[in-house]
């Protein structure tokens, strides 16, 4: 396959996309401002490493555009999976005391780390929701595609093993965004996941 030339280089299979966009909820009641905004992502197209509906939806696009997109939660962050609601005992866990509604910290487990929302503060644990914020959510993506080349064999390679490995999350793209990684102060390392146990629904 012919590389496409510099000055007509389009989204498309095997080209470097350098993209920045926000995003926010769409639906009744949803925020007008910005739940997460002027991320940069670059990727090679056509590896499932960015967002299913950013995938579709700038296929075809030059260097320069802006597009919108309204994905649904298959195309975005997923469903939200009932297993990702669990409850953590208090006893033994630094600063769980402090933790109120709404609140998110961060999690230690063998497999790395894993964010969690405060759903619930219970007499002796804590109910809290390991899913994305916008897991099971409509939203919307305004993107401006930054820039467009050729991508090297070399990353063209490293794309097809992220792929062949289904990348960070499962679909290709890590869905933790800079909005959303914050920690409890003074809570680092707050739980293990060994200490979780699914709440019996």
């Amino acid at each position: 396959m012919n590389a496409p030339s510099k000055e007509t280089t389009q989204v498309g299979p095997d080209v470097h996309v350098t993209i920045r966009y926000s995003i926010f909820e769409e639906g009744p009641g949803a925020a007008a401002e910005a739940c997460a905004e002027d991320l940069t992502d670059t990727y090679v197209h056509g590896y499932g490493q960015v967002f299913t509906a950013l995938e579709k939806g700038l296929e075809g696009q030059v260097s320069g555009a802006h597009v919108s997109l309204v994905a649904d939660p298959d195309d975005a962050f997923g469903p939200h999976e009932q297993d990702g609601v669990i409850e953590v005992d208090k006893e033994g866990l630094e600063g769980s005391e402090d933790l109120q509604v709404g609140e998110e910290v961060m999690a230690s487990g063998p497999e790395g780390d894993i964010l969690m929302r405060v759903i619930e503060v219970r007499p002796d644990s804590l109910l809290v929701d390991t899913n994305h914020p916008l897991a099971g959510k409509r939203v919307r993506f305004e993107v401006d595609v930054v820039a467009l080349r050729p991508a090297t064999e070399e990353e063209i390679a490293e794309a097809q093993e992220d792929l062949d490995g289904d990348g960070p999350c499962g679909c290709g793209h890590d869905h933790a965004h800079e909005p959303h990684e914050h920690e409890h102060e003074g809570a680092e390392n707050l739980v293990t996941l060994t200490s979780k146990k699914k709440v019996v629904s």
